[in-house]
């Protein structure tokens, strides 16, 4: 019997904290079943409200967006040394953007003609501020998908960080030929995807997922051959 029982810091992981985000993350960082479904029902709720300039709207399209998960994937990745797993989360990542544009551009053909200009994405931007903001979202990101009784917090995260927005601000841009929106639109979404990735690298490395390589690797071959 242990007298003194300690309890993990929440800067820690513990072998089963790690196993469970691990298979956790990959299991849903694909673009099968529900992925699709919620990515594509953001994309249908954010592009109207931008076009409609309604912060409300946008904010509910927010929580459904999964872009966070593939982005946690690569940040894990690069801390594992993980090729492999970083190839799997680049490729969700790099289809899920190419549906979110093209998807927003389809949806302004539609609607543009009942839309006003799209105000959500700012004519000048800061971007130490909106980093910084991304670099506080991706700490909380990752503590949350590791830490148990912290989960319930990712929905709050994905409302942080403004990350959907910009991309479906691209498509729109797109569609109605105004380069200026696409440019400030990208300059925000790299912003974010930066400091998400850098500081969830940070975290995870920090908690000692650089020496889950193999565990990884293991479970995106699993995921793959499903």
């Amino acid at each position: 019997m242990h007298l003194f029982h300690r309890e993990p810091s929440i800067l820690e992981a513990t072998k089963a904290e790690q196993k469970e985000a691990i298979a956790k993350l990959i299991s849903r960082t694909t673009l099968r079943k529900g992925y699709y479904l919620f990515l594509l029902l953001s994309v249908f709720i954010v592009t109207p409200g931008l076009l409609v300039n309604n912060a409300s709207v946008i904010i509910g399209g927010m929580i459904l967006a999964p872009l966070i998960l593939p982005t946690l994937m690569l940040s894990l990745s690069l801390a594992a040394g993980s090729i492999q797993g970083l190839l799997h989360a680049l490729r969700i990542y790099v289809v899920s953007m190419i549906i979110i544009v093209l998807v927003a551009m389809g949806m302004t053909f539609l609607f543009a003609q009942t839309g006003h200009p799209v105000t959500w994405i700012p004519e000048r931007l800061d971007p130490t501020t909106y980093f910084f903001i991304a670099l506080m979202s991706g700490v909380a990101a990752a503590f949350a998908w590791v830490k148990e009784d912290l989960s319930e917090n990712i929905a709050g995260v994905a409302i942080a960080v403004s990350y959907l927005p910009p991309l479906c601000a691209v498509g729109v841009g797109l569609a109605l030929f105004q380069p200026k929106l696409v440019q400030q639109s990208l300059l925000l979404f790299t912003t974010n995807a930066l400091g998400i990735i850098i500081a969830s690298f940070l975290i995870f490395w920090g908690m000692g997922f650089f020496a889950t390589k193999k565990q990884q690797e293991k479970a995106v071959l699993k995921e793959e051959r499903k």
